[in-house]
């Protein structure tokens, strides 16, 4: 059987706080993580708020086009005028509801994304806080060592 030596104790305590240190670094990469989320989030509200736009657009060129139907125009002119209306109306709804499912499907990875991240920030959370419990004992442990060297030397002394 091979025993490995016990490592000194301030190789546990670098050990202790480069860890720490790390969680530090992922806990921060998370957090700004969580902020690109948030801006992503926000441009996709925009898009969808420029969308409602474009819908309400739409639907009053219908309600017009409705209107000008509802006129039964005889002038061939008039008639041919209004399919090249109703083929722009149609090719516009077609473009809309693409970009309303590809938005879609974007807001659908963002909350996924944000449930990922949720748990992870979390985690994190609860990591860090457990490292400052750590570090508190690390903390202090080296107190009561330097109050015993202290009280050591003032012996010999």
């Amino acid at each position: 059987m091979i025993f490995k030596p016990k490592p000194e104790p301030s190789a546990d305590v670098r050990q202790e706080l480069n860890e720490i240190k790390k969680l530090c670094a992922k806990h921060e990469l998370l957090c700004r993580a969580f902020s690109k989320w948030r801006d992503d989030i926000d441009q996709n509200e925009a898009q969808l708020e420029i969308l409602n736009s474009s819908a309400s657009s739409l639907r009053q060129r219908h309600r017009a086009l409705s209107e000008r139907l509802a006129g039964k125009p005889a002038d061939p002119e008039h008639l041919v005028s209004l399919q090249k209306e109703i083929r722009s109306i149609e090719r516009q709804v077609d473009a809309w509801i693409r970009e309303i499912a590809a938005i879609n499907d974007a807001r659908k990875k963002l909350d996924i994304e944000f449930i990922q991240l949720r748990s992870k920030l979390q985690r994190s959370a609860t990591n860090i806080e457990i490292a400052n419990i750590d570090f508190e004992k690390l903390e202090h442990q080296h107190r009561d060592k330097w109050k015993s060297f202290l009280a050591s030397t003032e012996i010999r002394s």
